[in-house]
């Protein structure tokens, strides 16, 4: 079930700077109550390579195999960047960045170099972003200490990546940016599934990063690299003004932006791709739903 807005509006109502919604949902009272928004580049040009494939400017004809390894078919987040799931007394997080560094200022700088980068992957493979691990984590039975919700992909042999239910193809006479094709993907993730990783004592967890994927489970990086990751999105202040973590009233407003999800709350991830339009698929558009058909 998609919340907030209408289902129509949704790709309308994300423009071009906030193609990225995160969104917390109280079950109770089906009210949103914690938003991020932001945006990411890199799904931007994801689909419009494996597009060219659709056209015949695939070698082999692969494009079969492109279309079933590189479109997002399931969603899923993350905390890395996290040292504790520890709150202050307004329940903002305190656990930010590398705690080794010894004051605020230069953990939140921590946080905010390890950062997804720009590849069609969403994250640099070759430096890794400063990241001890790729893409948003290992999954959390796999951490070195599993009693600690940080540093991973909030996933497990009982719980994996949420499936995409909702996508909507916008044609370019509909779309936020003139000469685009937008591709809205929704996906919920349970209240119940994310229940086991909340720390003993706590009736919450911050999220940091979202995940975008084609495979549904997790594998060892170790021993099959990128793990269908497609994209990764990290929380950060939203205003690329607002990015200097030196300034005391920036840090504010990136404990502000983590997600927090209480009990009876879940999580909606909004994630709209803006593709090249008309002269850039060849007059491509009216095909883009054949991508949905690949199982």
């Amino acid at each position: 079930m998609i919340y907030g807005p209408e289902i129509n509006n949704i790709a309308k109502q994300l423009g071009m700077e906030h193609n990225v919604s995160i969104r917390v949902i109280d079950q109770r009272t089906g009210k949103c109550v914690q938003q991020h928004v932001g945006h990411n580049s890199a799904t931007n040009s994801m689909i419009t390579g494996i597009a060219h494939y659709l056209v015949g400017d695939g070698i082999l004809n692969q494009g079969v195999h492109m279309l079933n390894e590189c479109i997002p078919r399931y969603i899923s987040l993350g905390t890395m960047g996290l040292h504790s799931q520890d709150s202050d007394e307004n329940g903002l997080p305190t656990g930010i960045g590398d705690s080794d560094l010894g004051n605020e200022e230069l953990n939140f700088i921590s946080y905010m170099e390890h950062c997804p980068s720009f590849g069609a992957d969403g994250y640099d493979l070759n430096d890794n972003n400063s990241r001890r691990y790729a893409g948003i984590g290992p999954m959390f039975p796999d951490r070195p200490d599993s009693t600690k919700t940080i540093d991973c992909e909030l996933i497990s042999a009982s719980f994996p990546r949420s499936l995409i239910t909702f996508r909507d193809i916008v044609p370019e006479t509909q779309s936020e940016l003139k000469h685009t094709i937008d591709v809205v993907f929704s996906a919920m993730i349970s209240t119940g599934g994310l229940r086991q990783f909340r720390e003993d004592g706590k009736d919450y967890i911050y999220i940091t990063e979202a995940g975008l994927w084609s495979r549904k489970t997790w594998e060892s990086t170790q021993t099959n690299g990128d793990n269908g990751l497609l994209a990764g999105y990290r929380i950060i202040p939203p205003d690329s003004d607002n990015w200097d973590m030196k300034v005391p009233a920036n840090r504010q407003i990136l404990k502000e932006n983590i997600i927090r999800v209480g009990i009876n709350q879940v999580v909606q991830i909004v994630w709209k791709i803006q593709l090249g339009g008309l002269d850039d698929f060849g007059g491509l558009s009216g095909r883009m739903p054949i991508v949905w058909n690949v199982t």
